[in-house]
């Protein structure tokens, strides 16, 4: 009846559903593999049959687990040896022995499989977990998997169903059993239990004690596959899993009226639970199709879930069959596998580690629907010495069970579970010219949902977020920040449950989302980056940006000092013609700017903005000599020159629009909603893609263009393909970024000495997916340095400084009308890429040389600005400021900041002041960060505030320029850090910006000897 001979040779493990069989320690060479149930009645009594493997693509283990030197090693937990003490070998492995219907566990128990498994070019290798090189390890005792993410630890494990149950996500504690955290856990009056009762080894065996047909030791060989992995421990059997293994023991070659009639008696005393059994002569006609778990999940930690089993929170994935209409879709582990770098977009998503996947470790973990053999793909990727896990799923059909298509109706890029506490929310929100203000609430029973349904991932919210263990704050506190690689339409759920549990769901907007899946076909979802801190936010800042700035943008950026560059858009909108082109570049050399870039008005017959998208031509009225005549003229200047493109757009009044109405995304029986007096291309047809592509690539081609504008000024409407048929029109969102990012991967690999800036309005569409081709992005069409300050400290949250477009604009600004002094204005630009707004030819000869010098003081300091670390500085501010006021958390009219290089040599401190609250109370001290305790700095102000002569409340003051400390100061970095500066404010809209130098001697004695050889000479800047 039962392959007793071969199972001698076998050692069991029952994961999900499924027999995997590892070969006894006597057998050298046997792959690891894994059988189908319905397999095992082939199996013949001979050690010799030949069997039909399912190779796992998990870890390979081999009975002689030799070391990389290629020398047996004794791998097992303390106070084992490498096999069980009664075991010799040539004795009959461990599950031979039977003694009155249960085994010999004894030994079976004191043997294992090396804990610890990472994954090498020799998978068989075995790695230290304490080791800096060992990221990813899988403990085989107790089914769990164990990241070491730099300094943390991210766990979970495979639970007695299955499922993957989270356990963990915090400081690394080293390797232990965390399985306890769930064990305690106590089950919830009235919520669901797994599908059919459950009973005890004993309680089935009592069952049938009675009864001669049923041989209870051939009960307890089936029941032997659902052994617990957790230290030798019964679990309860699930009626429903005994009732389909007893079924698939009979193959349609062996119906012999006894065995049929014994699996019909003891299927009538399993017959007790709500699975409804059939007729076993029709499941005989059937390759057993497993049913998989529902059930027991409603207030567990998970890693996925699934609708409609068990757990009442809001799903990871959501599927319809469309034969029958079914919504369920319970998934069970069924291997996994760890791979030495990153595991690339198959779609051609962004992915971290595209350019760079040195140390990287992806572990992949298959999950499968037992019953339709859909199969779901969790895939986690983290970094050495970087605390963040990315994520993202993979979903296929590969149904066998006549269930046709798959439509997606929601599938989430990762779901991340968390244990009670006093849980808030950090995100980012705003609206145009209003972009990506912090925002901070405390989380309470029900669901919070941030998102974009705009086609782009918006002004309004931005993909990002951050949980917190009580308030946020920069310097203390646990944290984990959320950050969706996406520009399309996102969701980020934040569910409070009745336990006290939080749930955050990152990935696609479900709203007018569905994806059809045919026969094996996949879906993959965008990345999502969890990084964790437990030093507040502003370790978290410092994890996202070199994160990105080391594994996103490509290897050719990342030590880019970006040009200074000035825009014609504020200065001569849509009048670019050639010679004023010249004109306005003149002073601009003198003043040291290196890029001119020439913004909308230059192609077809753009004089506004209601024509012309689409015709990517020079307009030869104003630019008589073309582009290439342009770039010419600026580079014998010593200019480069860049241009402003909108290719994802068109207007009627276009010659592209004639000649392909067809080509926009639009549903033809309806009128059409226009934005800014254009329409959207299609970008899911390739033939738009590939128009784009070439018409950007003939103009790129025809001048020497080295830095390109890529403008994106509507949302996404009327978001109906003609070229997609009805069942795929839920995917005309996604599709469009798909298509978009083709188009931007094909158009860079092509230019690669181009530099692209992204802009949609703005910072309509600042995400981090962007930075993976465009390594900088217009942060907000608001210049207004206040409006921008705090534009920037939302966006510095998780994006680099580098990537943040900023400029210097015209005065007053042109969004409020507000008039700021050049000062304050170059130190906000100064916060990002750094250009120039305005037409200099506007200035005096004075203000002109200040532009001059404070160009020049820019590049002298964007080293440390553009790749230093990144801090921001609270408890700085007027009585009555909390804390984080000026770190950007609350309402704050006071601001600091400031870059620190690597050596820790040098750094960059700005501060600014909106309104000071009171006249004659003082700000608390400026305490800087992220010195070197015992360095001495060199402190140099810079830029003066300029102050008129005069009686001001009857005291006479006099004019010119006014520094924070009237003598120069070296500090230690203790002193700085821990004492402050004091920063006096001269009026509303004063700023301060002080750089830090390290003396040429760590001692006192020798920091004031070069002290007094600094030339004091000091430049005075005027107000605009």
């Amino acid at each position: 009846f039962f392959p007793f001979v071969v199972m001698a040779h076998l050692v069991d493990r029952q994961v999900a559903g499924r027999v995997l069989l590892q070969p006894a320690p006597t057998v050298e060479s046997r792959p690891r593999v894994s059988y189908s149930f319905h397999d095992l009645v082939k199996l013949e009594k001979s050690e010799n049959v030949e069997l039909h493997r399912q190779h796992s693509d998990g870890l390979k283990a081999s009975g002689s687990h030799r070391s990389c030197s290629g020398q047996r090693s004794n791998h097992s937990r303390p106070g084992n040896g490498a096999w069980p003490r009664d075991y010799s070998p040539g004795r009959p492995s461990p599950s031979a022995s039977f003694r009155s219907g249960r085994m010999a566990s004894s030994a079976f128990d004191n043997w294992s499989f090396p804990d610890f498994i990472e994954a090498k070019d020799d998978a068989s290798c075995m790695s230290d977990p304490n080791k800096e090189s060992s990221l990813i390890f899988f403990e085989k005792t107790n089914s769990t998997f164990h990241m070491k993410v730099g300094t943390s630890h991210y766990a979970f494990c495979v639970d007695q169903y299955g499922g993957l149950e989270h356990l963990h996500f915090g400081n690394w504690v080293g390797m232990h059993d965390f399985t306890f955290l769930s064990e305690t856990d106590p089950a919830l009056n009235f919520e669901p239990a797994p599908a059919g009762t459950q009973y005890s080894m004993g309680e089935l065996l009592r069952m049938v004690e009675d009864e001669d047909d049923i041989d209870p030791q051939q009960l307890w060989m089936l029941s032997t596959h659902m052994k617990s992995e957790r230290g030798g421990d019964w679990h309860m059997a699930r009626v429903e899993n005994l009732t389909w293994r007893l079924r698939n023991m009979w193959s349609k070659n062996a119906q012999e009226a006894k065995k049929v009639g014994g699996a019909q008696k003891l299927l009538q005393f399993l017959d007790k639970s709500s699975v409804p059994l059939h007729n076993v002569a029709e499941e005989m006609r059937v390759e057993g199709h497993q049913p998989g778990r529902q059930g027991l999940k409603g207030t567990k930690l998970l890693e996925v879930s699934e609708f409609g089993t068990g757990d009442f929170r809001t799903p990871s994935l959501d599927v319809c069959f469309r034969k029958d209409g079914s919504r369920l879709l319970p998934l069970v582990y069924k291997h996994h596998r760890i791979i030495n770098g990153i595991l690339p977009s198959s779609s051609g998503l962004p992915v971290l580690g595209k350019y760079h996947s040195e140390g990287a470790k992806t572990l992949v973990v298959d999950m499968v629907d037992t019953y339709t053999e859909v199969k779901v793909q969790l895939i986690y990727t983290i970094f050495p010495s970087i605390s963040a896990v990315s994520r993202r799923m993979v979903v296929k059909n590969s149904s066998k069970v006549g269930l046709g298509d798959v439509d997606l109706m929601k599938c989430m890029s990762a779901t991340f579970d968390f244990s009670t506490d006093d849980w808030h929310m950090l995100s980012l929100h705003g609206g145009w010219a209003n972009e990506r203000h912090i925002n901070t609430r405390r989380i309470q029973e029900g669901m919070i949902h941030l998102g974009s349904n705009r086609g782009v991932s918006s002004h309004q919210m931005n993909p990002f977020c951050v949980l917190s263990s009580g308030p946020p704050a920069e310097d203390h506190g646990h944290c984990y920040g959320f950050c969706l690689l996406y520009s399309g339409n996102w969701l980020m759920e934040v569910e409070h449950s009745q336990t006290g549990c939080v749930r955050v769901n990152v990935g696609l907007s479900n709203t007018h989302f569905s994806w059809h899946l045919g026969s094996q076909e996949s879906f993959e979802t965008p990345e999502c980056v969890c990084v964790f801190s437990d030093s507040g936010l502003g370790k978290m800042t410092q994890t996202f940006q070199r994160l990105i700035g080391e594994r996103l943008i490509a290897p050719r950026w990342q030590n880019l000092i970006c040009p200074v560059l000035i825009n014609t858009w504020e200065a001569m909108y849509f009048e670019v013609y050639h010679d004023k082109i010249i004109q306005f570049a003149k002073p601009a050399i003198e003043a040291g700017v290196e890029l001119l870039v020439l913004d909308d008005g230059w192609f077809g017959k753009r004089d506004d903005d209601t024509t012309s998208l689409g015709d990517w031509v020079p307009d030869p009225r104003k630019l008589p000599r073309g582009l290439k005549g342009l770039a010419e003229d600026l580079n014998a200047m010593g200019l480069k020159l860049g241009l402003w493109v909108e290719p994802e757009m068109v207007n009627q009044d276009s010659q592209l629009y004639k000649q392909h109405p067809e080509w926009v995304l639009h549903h033809p029986a309806r009128m059409r909603s226009e934005g800014r007096n254009q329409l959207v291309l299609d970008l899911t047809r390739e033939e738009v893609q590939d128009y784009i592509i070439d018409a950007v690539s003939q103009v790129l081609n025809s001048a020497n263009i080295e830095y390109i504008k890529w403008d994106m000024n509507r949302a996404l409407t009327d978001a109906f393909s003609a070229a997609l048929p009805p069942r795929q029109q839920g995917e005309v969102y996604h599709r469009y970024v798909l298509g978009l990012y083709r188009t931007f991967e094909v158009i860079t690999s092509s230019f690669p000495h181009v530099l692209f800036e992204s802009c949609a309005s703005g910072g309509g569409r600042f995400d981090a997916a962007l930075l993976a081709w465009c390594p900088q992005a217009w942060c907000s069409d608001n210049s207004d340095a206040f409006s921008r300050t705090r534009i920037q400290m939302g966006t510095s949250m998780w994006a680099p400084v580098r990537c943040m477009g900023a400029h210097i604009a015209a005065c007053p600004s042109h969004q409020t009308h507000r008039t700021h002094m050049l000062k304050t204005r170059f130190i906000v630009a100064l916060w990002g890429t750094f250009g120039l707004e305005l037409d200099l030819n506007k200035l005096s000869k004075q203000e002109l040389r200040e532009m001059k010098d404070l160009v020049s003081l820019r590049q002298k300091l964007s080293k440390v600005v553009l790749h230093g670390e990144y801090f921001r500085l609270p408890g700085f501010g007027y009585p009555g400021a909390s804390h984080s006021n000026s770190a950007g958390i609350g309402d704050s009219h006071v601001y600091a900041w400031m870059f620190v290089t690597p050596e820790q040599d040098r750094a960059v401190v700005s501060a600014i002041v909106f309104h000071r609250d009171t006249v004659g109370k003082f700000p608390s001290r400026l305490k800087l960060r992220g010195l070197r305790p015992e360095y001495h700095y060199v402190l140099t102000e810079h830029v003066p505030t300029m102050v008129e002569e005069g009686v001001f409340n009857g005291v006479f003051q006099p004019g010119g320029p006014q520094f924070k400390h009237r003598r120069r100061l070296t500090l230690t970095g203790a002193v700085l850090m821990e004492v402050g500066i004091p920063v006096h404010f001269n009026f509303d809209g004063d700023a301060m910006l002080l750089e830090l130098q390290v003396g040429s001697s760590s001692t006192p004695q020798e920091s004031n000897r070069v002290h007094s050889l600094f030339n004091g000479k000091r430049h005075a800047f005027a107000s605009c």
